[in-house]
């Protein structure tokens, strides 16, 4: 009797002992999937945090590739030009033309990142994080036009583009000089108005001025046609 309770009792400590480590893998899991959720939380690029946090998603959309109006998409363009674009707006060097409702259009930054007293709301350190960050995001994604360009148009806008853009902002607009954009694949509405800015001599910062011979004596309709050729060009290929 005693070796028959002794058999039982072992077989049930034994069936304890296999069922315990089974009952305990799923929350150690969970702990461990807990804590490396938190680790990559507090991993998360602090540019990232500030894009949020500065309301630049506000126009710029998210991962600065999912613009509102004619703002520009801000995602994988250079580290450099980003940063001296936020830098040049803040201290006033770039200026732009008003938009159909009047106000300037980078007013909406200027009145986030600058107090009624005129002090920065924003560091270079940060600026500098901000920009790192953007430059790392995918580039935007293409938004089809309404009325695709014909054949005949493409032809059109290729030689145009060639003969006005090409040696600053490279082949197929996808490798500009040092301290340029890439033109590639932006906001068509955003290219419109620079370019009308830069005709009308209203944005003067950086490297603008050489676009001032480029641009001077182009018409509505190749500015249009430049615009939607440029913004149907695929980054992501």
């Amino acid at each position: 009797m005693k070796k028959t309770s002794l058999l039982i009792s072992t077989a049930v400590m034994a069936s304890a002992f296999v069922a315990v480590p089974n009952f305990v893998i799923d929350p150690i899991s969970m702990s461990s999937q807990a804590v490396a959720e938190q680790v990559k939380k507090k991993k998360r690029h602090p540019g990232k945090r500030l894009y949020m946090r500065k309301t630049c998603m506000a126009c710029h959309g998210k991962g600065g590739a999912r613009p509102i109006q004619n703002y520009p998409s801000v995602s994988a363009q250079p580290e450099k030009y980003i940063a001296t674009q936020i830098k040049d707006i803040l201290s006033g060097k770039r200026v732009g033309s008003k938009d159909e409702n009047g106000n300037v259009r980078t007013a909406p930054m200027t009145g986030s990142l600058i107090t009624s007293e005129g002090k920065l709301r924003i560091s270079d350190d940060e600026i500098k994080q901000i920009a790192n960050w953007l430059s790392t995001q995918p580039p935007a994604k293409v938004k089809p036009l309404e009325t695709p360009l014909s054949a005949d148009q493409i032809t059109a806008a290729k030689k145009l583009y060639k003969k006005k853009c090409r040696a600053c902002h490279g082949k197929g607009a996808l490798k500009p000089l040092k301290n340029y954009p890439v033109i590639a694949g932006q906001n068509k509405a955003y290219i419109i108005a620079q370019v009308n800015d830069v005709k009308n001599k209203i944005r003067k910062n950086g490297k603008i001025k050489s676009m001032y011979p480029m641009v001077k004596k182009l018409t509505d309709d190749q500015i249009e046609l430049l615009a939607s050729y440029l913004s149907q060009i695929d980054r992501s290929k």
